[in-house]
């Protein structure tokens, strides 16, 4: 018996051995080479490979653990996006037990997908911010004084934010806007929405704020009151800190976002508890109008939902450079996984996403998004240059001929060129993901699979 099992344990440790010397080879073949990378395919994903996250082409599918480190998708409009990667994922049921938030511009997400959404278990909620669809009030999901702190500064900053790239007005520098915030929070903690809250500043006059303000019951209200008045200083300087607040948040007087922001039909800690698919419909030539509210909305949720266990949560947003600045996107998308959150965000450039949160904090963002599909037609200079800097270098022979010889020599060349990312076929996407090989893969498209369009219910 003792032979037996010390030739088992040799046997074994040989077994051991194969992985390393097969690596060890590899290394040796590639170590006088100039570069290594190349064009891989499906069966080199390896570990990234699942039945169970999300679909991103023909042949590849993700595992749920890796779904949940990130996708960042980069197309220009027009080029696939809903046809090929969020209805195919929306009209499937692969996902395990989990909420869903959709950014749904066009409404065409929710139009084709919500029965069947509905038939495998999720509750569906249409919020629609310019609407007359679901109703979420932000300031009744403040728990304390520093959230609603907070929900000023993030109203007042995306307000003035989407003021400077509207082009359509001046906000004042940050000074102002932080001189703001102080009187904008007492305005909010004495009101039941943003806009009671506009409207008590656009038609109270100053000594009747400062008797109702000034002298509240409340603690909170009158320190942030008297802030205000200290740092104003002059009638003048105090009236031109509460024109920031009304100029950077006009469209919290808009009807229609009274309306919808006038109580709250859901609530985020909602999609913990229960499977929920949440479609946020919005017209996309709208989206800069609407951006101070659409990242304050998305800021909360987002918070709510890290701190708070029950069911993963996955993010698909479309037109993420239009939709404000959330707060800590860099940190929360690396640190989402841990919590079970997982985002898809979908990019038209990357030059905007510079814009909002600056150039370090959006290398941080693509970083921490491990998972990157490249749709045809991209044109953003900055796009195609990240892009086919992450592809890698590979090694060529270039031949040079005189009159009596030929020399053949080898140079590095991009693996894709930024013109060849560029020009991706129409009915292809890019993958690059995690440590394996960028691979070409045909988009899934789910009207030419019956697999996906018999779950388009009527």
């Amino acid at each position: 018996m003792l032979p037996e099992l010390l030739l088992i344990q040799k046997l074994l440790a040989l077994a051991l051995t194969i992985p390393l010397v097969d690596c060890a080879l590899k290394l040796k073949k590639n170590k006088n080479k100039l570069a290594t990378s190349k064009l891989g395919g499906i069966k080199d994903m390896g570990r990234l490979n699942g039945t169970d996250g999300m679909i991103l082409s023909k042949n590849f599918q993700l595992n749920f653990k890796k779904t949940l480190e990130g996708v960042c998708v980069i197309a220009p409009t027009g080029e696939g996006k809903t046809t090929s990667l969020f209805l195919p994922n929306l009209l499937s049921n692969h996902l395990p037990k989990s909420s869903i938030i959709i950014a749904d511009p066009k409404g065409e997400q929710y139009e084709l997908s919500h029965l069947y959404q509905e038939s495998i278990g999720r509750k569906c909620v249409l919020f629609e911010p310019l609407g007359v669809n679901a109703k979420y009030n932000p300031l009744e999901h403040c728990e304390n004084f520093t959230e609603v702190r907070e929900l000023a500064s993030n109203l007042i900053q995306n307000g003035s934010l989407a003021l400077r790239l509207a082009g359509g007005g001046s906000a004042g520098d940050s000074t102002w806007e932080n001189m703001s915030i102080p009187i904008f929070t007492a305005a909010l903690l004495n009101s039941k929405t943003i806009n009671e809250a506009l409207t008590f500043l656009i038609d109270t006059p100053l000594l009747k704020q400062i008797e109702i303000l000034g002298n509240n019951a409340n603690k909170d209200i009158r320190q942030q009151f008297a802030i205000f008045m200290s740092s104003g200083g002059s009638p003048k300087t105090m009236s031109s800190i509460i024109s920031t607040v009304l100029s950077s948040l006009q469209l919290f007087t808009d009807h229609n976002i009274i309306i919808s922001t006038s109580e709250s039909d859901f609530k985020p800690t909602d999609l913990r508890e229960q499977p929920i698919a949440l479609y946020i419909k919005f017209d996309e030539s709208k989206a800069n109008y609407l951006s101070p509210f659409l990242s304050v909305f998305y800021t909360q949720l987002i918070d709510k939902i890290m701190y708070n266990e029950g069911l993963p949560v996955i993010f698909m947003l479309d037109e993420a450079q239009n939709t404000g600045r959330i707060s800590n996107l860099a940190q929360i998308v690396a640190t989402g996984r841990s919590r079970g959150l997982g985002f898809m965000i979908c990019l038209q450039n990357l030059v905007r996403l510079y814009d909002i949160y600056g150039k370090n904090n959006t290398t941080t963002i693509l970083n921490n998004l491990k998972c990157k599909v490249v749709l045809p037609s991209i044109s953003d200079y900055e796009a195609l240059n990240y892009l086919s800097s992450l592809c890698g270098d590979r090694e060529v022979d270039t031949i040079s001929k005189n009159d009596k010889n030929t020399n053949t020599s080898k140079t590095v060349k991009k693996l894709f060129t930024a013109d060849e990312i560029r020009r991706i076929e129409d009915d292809k996407l890019l993958i690059i993901a995690h440590n394996k090989l960028p691979f070409l893969d045909k988009q899934n498209l789910y009207y030419t699979q019956e697999k996906y369009t018999r779950n388009v219910l009527k």
